[in-house]
């Protein structure tokens, strides 16, 4: 796998392949108590890679209703109304403003839309690799969920919710 340099990427536009792309979170306890693991359904997306790399953007779509921990009961509450509302906000959107060479690697930011509201988010490219006629890219960051509208939980949930994709695209 590569971490610092894109320029081996055909360039051209790329569609997410769902069934092979995967995003995990980990919300931790207010208390330190045992952190939470879950998932949610990559639902599409596409990846423009530009012959310059810093010209490149992204986006990708999840499926909020599909959260899923080891806990039915907290999958129920935070599906609800109170954590993601996913009644009334079935997906969760990322779109790209801007893709840049950090100094530990390519990081790739944009605005995450979750519940209706949205804030700015940065991912960190970890690695990609060749993926048959395609790409697999492993991306993380961190989100501050009351930034991104989901406030329930005040002195339960930590902020701070790690995100990691790891994201198969072939092309368009």
């Amino acid at each position: 796998m590569t971490t610092n340099t894109l320029t081996e990427i055909r360039s051209g536009t790329y569609t997410i392949d769902p069934a092979r792309s995967t995003c995990r979170f980990t919300a931790k306890h207010a208390f330190g108590l045992k952190p939470a693991h879950g998932t949610m359904t990559v639902t599409g997306g596409t990846v423009t890679v530009a012959t310059d790399p810093a010209r490149s953007i992204a986006s990708a779509e999840l499926d909020a209703t599909s959260f899923t921990t080891d806990d039915p009961r907290r999958d129920r509450d935070v599906r609800g109304p109170r954590f993601l509302d996913t009644a009334r906000h079935p997906e969760i959107g990322f779109r790209s403003t801007h893709c840049r060479l950090g100094p530990d690697g390519w990081q790739v930011a944009g605005v995450l839309s979750v519940r209706g509201g949205s804030c700015e988010v940065v991912l960190d490219l970890e690695s990609w690799e060749r993926a048959g006629d395609g790409y697999r890219f492993t991306a993380g960051c961190v989100v501050d969920r009351v930034a991104a509208g989901v406030r329930g939980g005040r002195g339960l949930i930590q902020r701070s919710v790690r995100i990691a994709l790891d994201v198969v695209v072939r092309p368009a």
